[in-house]
C-alpha cells in the first residue's frame, strides 16, 4: 500500500507529469498520470525489462515507433451494440489499423526483445480494410468517389444535372428581357433548390416557384419553370447518393464487426507500449540507469541525483541503508546543505523504480516495500488549527497505524516544533520504535541526543552532509558513517548576523553541547585527513600501475626491435656465409681440375699453391670471433669513422664506419653491416 499523501509529499506526481510529456497518444498520458508504484518483485522486474528493451529499440537501434492512436473505445461498443459506425470513426478505426502495422514491421526486425514481442503479439493488423478505409474518405465530413463505383456515377449525374440547371438559369441573367428583371446576376440556392432573385414587381413576369423572399420583401427568389423537373431529378440523385454512403457505411462498420474483439485487444496494447516507451524517453532525458531490485530491504545507491532538480546543479549522492541488520540511516549536518533532498531522492527512487522507471544513479539496488510514508517539510495545518509540530504528530500517528516491517518510512527534521528537550526525547523514542519493528528507515535531524544514540545503538548508520569549514558553507556531499554539527552560529555568521550577538550565542551553549560539537570537529577533520591520505594512495598506486604498464610496452617494443635488427643479422650471415660456401666450392673444384691433369707444370703448382692459401685465409676469417659481445669501458672522446661502439639493442661491440648528422651511423660487426638510430651506440675504449 503506497500512501497518496506521501506519494505527493515526494512529488511523485511530477515525475508523472514529465513522464506523461512523452506519451504520444491520449490514452498514453492518461495510463502515464495513474501510474502507480507496486510491492511485487517479479512484477517490478518485468516492467523495468520492457523499459530496458524500450530503450535499446529507440537508443540503440534507432527504432521509434509512433503510437498516436485515438480513443476507439466508444466506438468499438458502439459497434459491439450494432450501431453503424460515422465517418470520423471509420476513420479513427482506419488510424489505428494503420498505427497497428506499422509497429508490428518495425518491432519485428529488432532482436532480442521479447518482452515487446509478447506485447506486440496482440496487435492485429489488416491492410485491406485499412486501404479501403483511407481509400474511401477525403475528411470527416467528406466521402471519396473511390468509395464504390455506384457512388462514382451517381455523383457524375449529379455533376451533369447541375451543370444544366445553371446553364438554363444563366439563360435569365444574361437575357435583355429578363437581366432587368433580376436584383442581382447571380444563381443562387434556397431549400436546396436553384432558384434566381426577381425584383418583387416583376414576380409574374417569370413562370416558377416562389420559395423564399428578402427581408425587406423587395425581393423574391424563384425557381423558373423550366428548371423545376431539373431539380426534382437534383434532388433525386442526392438522395440516391446519401443512400449510397449509408450502405458504404454500414459494409465498412460490418468489416469492422468481423474483428472488433481484435482491434479492442489491439488498442489496449498500443496505449500501453505508449506509456512503455515513455518510460524510455524519460529515462533518456534523466540520464537514468536501470536499477537492480531486492525483496531484503537493501538501499545502496551510487551517486544518484534527484530527479527533478537540473543535473548541472545537483551533487551527485551515494548512501547504502538495509543490508545486514542496519535498518536505519540517521543524516545530519547543517541547514540547507541537502538532507531533505537526499531523504526525498531515497523515496523517489524507490517509487521510480517500482512503477518500473529508471532512476538517475550510476548504479543502485533497490528493494521493494509494502508502502512508503514520510513525514517531510512544513505540515502546518490552518483548517484544522494545528502547530507545525502537531501536525507532524497527526502525521506520525497515522504512519504507526500502517507500517510495517517491510515499510519504507522517511522522518525529515524528527521532533522539531517544540521544546527542544521534549523533541529530542520524543526523537529518540520514534527512532527507537522504529528500530523495533524493524522497517528501512532514514531520518535527518540536528538532536545530540539522537546522535549520540545512533553512536551507541546497533542497526543505525549515519551520514552527514559535508560542510566546508573554511568557506562556512555546506558542499552538499553526503559523507557515510560520520555525523555532522548543525554548524547554525558559523552559518548565521557568514550571513551578516552581528558578531555580538553570535559570541553570546556561543557563550550560552552548554559546556557538554560544546564539547560534543569540538569532538564531531575534530572527528571530521580526522576523517578528511584520512580521506585525503586514501586519495593520494590510489593516486600513487594508480600513477605506478600507469608506469609500470608503460615501461612494460617499452620493453616489448625494444624486445621487438631486437629481434627484428637480429633476424636482419642472422639473414645477411647467412647471404654471406652462401656466398663464401660458393666460394671454397669454386675453389676446390679448380685445385681438382688442376690436380687432375698428367702433367702438372711449375705453374699449375703455384697457382695450387695460391688457391689452398685463399682458402686457409677464408677459414682464419671465419675462425674469428665476429663481433665482440663483451661490454668495455665508455670511452666520452668526440666520434669518429673507425671507433669501437657498442650497440644497446643488439648487446654487440663492432666498428663505426659512417656517422650521419642526424647522429645516426652504420657500423660493421664482423661481416655485417647495419644502421643504427642516434642513443643506441656509444664509443667504448680499448681496440676490437
Amino acid at each position: 500500500m503506497f500512501d497518496e499523501k506521501s506519494l505527493k509529499t515526494l512529488e511523485y506526481d511530477v515525475i508523472l507529469g514529465e513522464l506523461a510529456t512523452f506519451a504520444q497518444s491520449k490514452g498514453g498520458k492518461e495510463l502515464a498520470l495513474a501510474l502507480r508504484p507496486v510491492n511485487d518483485l517479479a512484477e517490478a522486474t518485468s516492467m523495468l525489462d520492457y523499459t530496458a528493451e524500450a530503450d535499446h529499440v529507440l537508443f540503440d537501434i534507432s527504432v521509434s515507433p509512433s503510437f498516436e492512436v485515438v480513443d476507439i473505445n466508444e466506438a468499438i461498443g458502439r459497434v459491439v451494440k450494432g450501431a453503424t459506425l460515422s465517418i470520423p470513426e471509420l476513420i479513427e478505426v482506419g488510424r489505428c489499423l494503420r498505427i497497428s502495422r506499422n509497429i508490428i514491421e518495425k518491432i519485428t526486425k529488432v532482436p532480442n526483445i521479447p518482452l515487446l514481442m509478447s506485447k506486440v503479439s496482440y496487435l492485429y493488423a489488416n491492410k485491406e480494410v485499412e486501404d479501403i478505409i483511407s481509400n474511401s474518405f477525403l475528411s470527416e465530413t467528406e466521402v471519396s468517389d473511390n468509395a464504390s463505383s455506384e457512388l462514382r456515377s451517381i455523383r457524375v449525374r449529379i455533376r451533369k444535372i447541375n451543370e444544366s440547371i445553371k446553364v438554363k438559369l444563366q439563360s435569365y441573367i444574361n437575357s435583355n428581357t429578363y437581366s432587368k428583371m433580376l436584383s442581382d446576376s447571380i444563381v443562387t440556392v434556397r431549400q436546396d433548390r436553384y432558384v434566381i432573385p426577381v425584383k418583387n414587381e416583376y414576380r409574374g413576369q417569370i413562370n416558377g416557384l416562389v420559395h423564399d423572399q428578402s427581408a425587406s420583401g423587395s425581393t423574391i427568389y424563384i425557381e423558373p419553370t423550366v428548371v423545376v423537373e431539373l431539380n426534382n431529378d437534383l434532388r433525386q440523385a442526392q438522395f440516391d447518393e446519401q443512400k449510397e454512403i449509408d450502405r458504404i457505411l454500414r459494409g465498412l462498420t460490418d468489416r469492422v464487426r468481423t474483428f472488433v474483439e481484435q482491434l479492442k485487444w489491439t488498442y489496449l496494447n498500443i496505449v500501453d507500449l505508449d506509456l512503455i516507451f515513455a518510460k524510455a524517453q524519460l529515462a533518456h532525458a534523466q540520464k537514468a540507469n536501470k536499477p537492480s531490485l531486492n525483496d531484503n530491504g537493501l538501499i545502496s545507491i551510487r551517486e544518484g541525483r534527484h530527479p527533478l532538480i537540473k543535473a548541472k546543479k545537483v551533487v551527485p549522492v551515494s548512501l547504502e541503508v538495509g543490508k545486514n541488520s542496519n535498518r536505519m540511516l540517521l543524516i545530519t549536518g547543517p541547514n540547507t546543505g541537502g538532507k531533505t533532498v537526499t531523504l526525498k531522492m531515497v523515496g523517489l527512487f524507490v517509487l521510480m523504480a517500482a512503477s518500473g522507471l529508471f532512476v538517475p544513479a550510476k548504479t543502485s539496488s533497490i528493494s521493494m516495500f509494502d508502502g512508503v510514508f514520510s513525514d517531510i517539510g512544513d505540515e502546518q495545518s490552518i483548517e484544522q488549527s494545528l502547530s507545525t509540530f502537531s501536525a507532524h504528530m497527526v502525521n506520525t500517528c497515522d504512519i504507526f497505524t500502517k507500517v510495517t516491517d517491510k515499510s519504507l518510512v522517511l522522518f525529515d527534521e524528527l521532533g522539531s516544533g517544540t521544546d527542544p528537550s521534549e523533541g529530542a526525547a520524543l526523537a529518540v523514542s520514534i527512532v527507537n520504535y522504529l528500530l523495533k519493528i524493524n522497517c528501512v528507515s532514514l531520518v535527518t535531524s540536528h538532536f545530540n541526543d539522537l546522535k549520540e544514540f545512533a553512536l551507541i545503538t546497533p542497526g543505525v548508520v549515519t551520514a552527514s552532509m559535508e560542510f566546508d569549514i573554511k568557506t562556512l558553507s555546506p558542499t552538499f556531499k553526503l559523507v557515510m558513517n560520520t555525523i555532522g554539527s548543525s554548524n547554525a552560529l558559523d552559518i548565521a555568521s557568514k550571513l551578516g548576523l552581528n558578531p555580538e550577538i553570535i559570541e553570546d550565542a556561543r557563550n550560552r551553549l552548554s559546556k557538554e553541547k560544546k564539547q560534543f560539537d569540538s569532538v564531531l570537529i575534530a572527528a571530521e577533520a580526522t576523517r578528511k585527513k584520512a580521506e585525503q591520505l586514501l586519495q593520494d594512495t590510489i593516486g600513487d598506486r594508480e600513477q605506478a600501475a600507469i608506469e609500470r604498464e608503460n615501461a612494460e610496452k617499452e620493453k616489448q617494443i625494444f624486445k621487438a626491435k631486437q629481434e627484428k635488427l637480429n633476424e636482419s643479422i642472422r639473414k645477411e650471415t647467412k647471404k654471406l656465409i652462401e656466398k663464401s660456401v660458393d666460394e671454397a666450392d669454386e675453389i676446390i673444384e679448380q685445385l681438382k681440375e688442376i690436380l687432375s691433369k698428367p702433367q702438372i707444370k711449375e705453374k699449375d703448382l703455384f697457382d695450387a699453391w695460391a688457391l689452398k692459401s685463399k682458402l686457409k685465409n677464408m677459414a682464419a676469417e671465419y675462425e674469428k670471433e665476429p663481433v665482440n659481445e663483451v661490454k668495455t669501458e665508455i670511452d666520452n672522446t668526440p666520434l669518429k669513422v673507425g671507433d669501437n661502439v657498442y650497440v644497446k639493442s643488439l648487446d654487440k661491440v663492432g666498428v663505426l664506419t659512417k656517422l650521419t648528422p642526424k647522429g645516426d651511423a652504420e657500423v660493421t660487426l664482423g661481416k655485417i653491416h647495419t644502421k643504427v638510430k642516434a642513443g643506441d651506440f656509444y664509443k667504448v675504449k680499448g681496440k676490437k
